[in-house]
């Protein structure tokens, strides 16, 4: 059986105006990001999830043609083969692969719900959901613990996380919500590496809010939120936003001035939370304390408008896209202060929104 390459990457990035996916090869040794190839997707193409195996990609796109994307990953060069194209009726914001390989979850923004679909299902072509569950006012992101026996979602529009028992017979039962207080505006979601935190990242603070997970109950118990950084204090606190699509939009000028957070990610040794922030356009820094506390450490510049970014599996690297670039950005880590420093550059798409890493095989 072929063994990951710890010195090679593939690296996906969504290009929602191009309507396509950019292949890169990224060298773990130096850094160095080599645009390959653009894979066509539909409009609007957003986000993405890697199946359990990391041998298949699902991208979802959102224009007026809704579908889940699935894709063949060439273990060797990389490559994406399309496999199937599966129409479905809601807009996802956010798209998740439970680890067990048994489903897909899809958070929808505009709809407030959140969709449970099977991946045999999905396989087959059939798009309709195992199950919807509404009234999840601006649902944002839903991810899944590693067991696959809990889910979680964010709930933007009412300040709340929703937590599910998910049963093998493909159903989500809610187990119970925590508050995180108006105005906080929870977005995308990330576990520990071992699974025993939930971070909630507030997208109209760039602050990030900490929970104990219990793995035998699901349950969330509130641990502490981060301070705002001081690179943030000229910006005032944001708000929820319209679907682009919304004939109403805010004042630019408005916007200009307020927080707006998007993606975040934890390093693989669990030490650095990372969060991009797309008004300053900036990728923030912060170091969990032995006590579990979050403190800011530094900020650094990246691509405009930076929607989503990715570590790569060995936490040397981290990449970033930008919606209002045509480049996509890697940084080295540094492994004791987390600190990142600019390496490589490479050519990207329009409207770069989400970025997935894949260990290359010998």
């Amino acid at each position: 059986m072929n063994q990951p390459n710890p010195e090679r990457f593939f690296v996906y990035v969504a290009n929602s105006k191009d309507g396509d996916i950019g292949v890169f090869h990224l060298d773990a040794r130096n850094g160095a990001l080599a645009p390959q190839a653009r894979v066509a997707a539909q409009d609007n193409v957003m986000p993405m999830a890697l199946s359990p195996d990391r041998r298949r990609l699902y991208a979802a796109t959102r224009g007026a043609d809704k579908r889940i994307n699935d894709y063949a990953i060439d273990a060797q060069n990389g490559g994406l083969a399309p496999r199937v194209q599966t129409p479905i009726e809601s807009s996802l914001a956010y798209l998740c692969a439970e680890p067990q390989g048994r489903f897909l979850l899809g958070a929808s923004y505009g709809e407030h719900r959140v969709s449970l679909y099977g991946a045999n299902e999905l396989e087959s072509g059939n798009g309709a959901p195992l199950q919807v569950i509404d009234d999840i006012e601006h649902a944002h992101a839903v991810i899944v613990s590693a067991d696959g026996r809990f889910a979680y979602a964010s709930s933007l529009g009412s300040d709340r996380v929703f937590a599910f028992a998910l049963e093998d017979a493909g159903r989500l039962v809610e187990i119970g919500a925590v508050d995180l207080g108006t105005g906080f505006g929870p977005r995308h979601l990330r576990f520990s590496p071992n699974g025993d935190v939930l971070y909630v990242l507030s997208e109209f603070r760039a602050t990030v809010a900490a929970f104990a997970r219990d793995a035998a109950t699901g349950k969330l118990a509130a641990l502490h939120v981060s301070p705002r950084a001081p690179v943030l204090a000229h910006l005032n606190d944001g708000f929820a936003r319209p679907s682009p699509t919304d004939p109403v939009q805010p004042d630019p000028a408005v916007l200009a001035k307020l927080v707006w957070a998007a993606d975040i990610h934890v390093s693989p040794d669990g030490r650095f939370v990372y969060v991009s922030e797309r008004t300053t356009s900036q990728i923030l820094a912060l170091r969990v304390a032995q006590d579990g506390a979050l403190e800011y450490v530094g900020a650094t510049a990246t691509e405009t408008q930076p929607r989503g970014f990715r570590i790569d599996p060995t936490g040397r690297f981290l990449v970033a896209c930008g919606e209002k670039s045509q480049h996509v950005s890697v940084y080295a880590i540094d492994a004791a202060s987390g600190a990142l420093a600019a390496v490589s550059r490479g050519e990207g798409g329009n409207g770069a929104n989400w970025v997935e890493i894949v260990a290359a095989h010998a």
